[in-house]
């Protein structure tokens, strides 16, 4: 090796017949996630080209260390998998979602931890990807498909980002068609009908608060179509019960800090919505109303109107709620948020309501969302066009011969 007049930049003579070369080896500072040092050493361009003079060498020196300088720091190779995640990923994708999203994330964060342990980052295979991928849909692991996909997508979230900020060259489970994305499954609804939720909620006791307010929360749910989150964020000023409409522009979140608890948006901008209830409902929650500020502690000028103790209820409250009544009726368990398909059960084949109609309703962009998530629902109007079919080849007369002058040289006897 013999140094040359640029800084970084040095020549390997001619040894054991191979020609003479020039090269570069530069320091580039600590790596902020190892402490190591960054030391860039090749004698090739960005081009791939090998360097004819020392000149050569010194101008890609120099755009390498303009790189660095710009912010892309050139990452060393030896960065685990669980350290890149805990230093890296985390910290950022903690500001971009929900305090509800990054506490549901955690035990999937351990996960991908656990099974890829101290494997070096830039080791990473795709053969290393389709294990996890085929252990994750395995039946002993015990994971529904759905729940898999989702803990392979942060996966592959975790590796772009690791693309992204050049811990990666390319990210290992998009290089082949077999490491792809994991399918949610086949989306399967459950949802009651009119007749089986009347058989559900004529088992609330309306003599308690518990029961009064177990029957108030169902037909809420069934006759608006809300998400479990919008309904348990509605305060009473939310609710005109002279007009007979709901505004629905806030949501409740799963946070420990109860001052953050609700939010003053909705899963979408087109969830922001006015809601028209029924007079039925109408009465309903005047009784509520009456029930809650007779009976409960009340604090401030508004209150939660899902409520038994003027704090907000919990969602898996709701849950729990939806499965003790199903189970005293005798009718199938279906989660909280299948209330919301129930209602668009109801609007559409008890109703016949149009699609655009419970889209605005539902809170949905376009109707070609609803249709998306509930175009099975329309399957139960066949029995009513099939109906409607009927009859439409009456009153015809046919020929007492035929009219067909046939030549074939077939026989068919009638």
């Amino acid at each position: 090796m013999a140094t040359t007049k640029y800084q970084s930049v040095y020549k390997q003579p001619a040894t054991n017949g191979h020609k003479a070369y020039f090269y570069y080896s530069l320091y580039l500072g600590r790596d902020p996630l190892t402490g190591k040092k960054i030391i860039k050493k090749s004698r090739l361009d960005s081009r791939g080209n090998r360097f004819k003079t020392a000149r050569d060498a010194h101008l890609e020196v120099e755009r390498l260390q303009e790189e660095y300088r710009n912010g892309k720091t050139i990452m060393t190779k030896d960065v685990t998998v669980g350290k890149f995640i805990n230093d890296v990923f985390k910290p950022t994708y903690k500001t971009n979602v929900e305090e509800s999203t990054w506490m549901s994330r955690q035990p999937i964060f351990k996960s991908i931890i656990k099974w890829f342990g101290n494997m070096h980052l830039s080791k990473l295979q795709p053969s290393d990807c389709l294990k996890f991928r085929n252990w994750l849909l395995d039946d002993g692991t015990g994971y529904s498909q759905s729940f898999a996909s989702i803990v392979y997508g942060l996966f592959r979230q975790i590796l772009d980002t690791a693309v992204e900020l050049d811990y990666l060259s390319q990210n290992p489970s998009r290089q082949k068609k077999i490491t792809g994305a994991i399918s949610k499954g086949h989306h399967i609804i459950n949802y009651w009908t009119l007749e089986e939720f009347k058989q559900v909620v004529s088992k609330c006791y309306l003599g308690d608060i518990e029961g009064a307010l177990a029957y108030t929360m169902l037909n809420l749910y069934y006759f608006t179509g809300m998400r479990v989150s919008e309904a348990l964020a509605l305060w009473w000023s939310d609710i005109d019960l002279d007009k007979g409409y709901i505004k629905v522009d806030h949501t409740l979140t799963n946070t420990k800090d109860p001052s953050k608890k609700r939010k003053n948006y909705t899963k979408t901008v087109s969830g922001m919505r006015t809601i028209d209830i029924p007079q039925d409902l109408v009465k309903l929650l005047k009784w509520w109303k009456k029930v809650q500020y007779d009976n409960l502690p009340q604090k401030g000028d508004d209150h939660y109107v899902l409520s038994a103790t003027d704090q907000p209820m919990h969602r898996s409250s709701v849950n729990n709620i939806v499965n003790r009544y199903a189970d005293l009726a005798a009718v199938h368990r279906i989660q909280a948020k299948e209330l919301r398909a129930s209602h668009a059960s109801l609007l559409i084949n008890k109703y016949n309501v149009d699609i655009l109609a419970v889209s605005q309703r539902l809170g949905h962009a376009k109707p070609t969302t609803t249709l998306k998530y509930y175009a099975e629902m329309w399957r139960g109007r066949n029995r009513e066009v099939a109906d409607q079919l009927n009859g439409a080849m009456s009153n015809m007369s046919h020929p007492d011969h035929s009219l067909v002058n046939f030549s074939g040289n077939q026989y068919v006897k009638m």
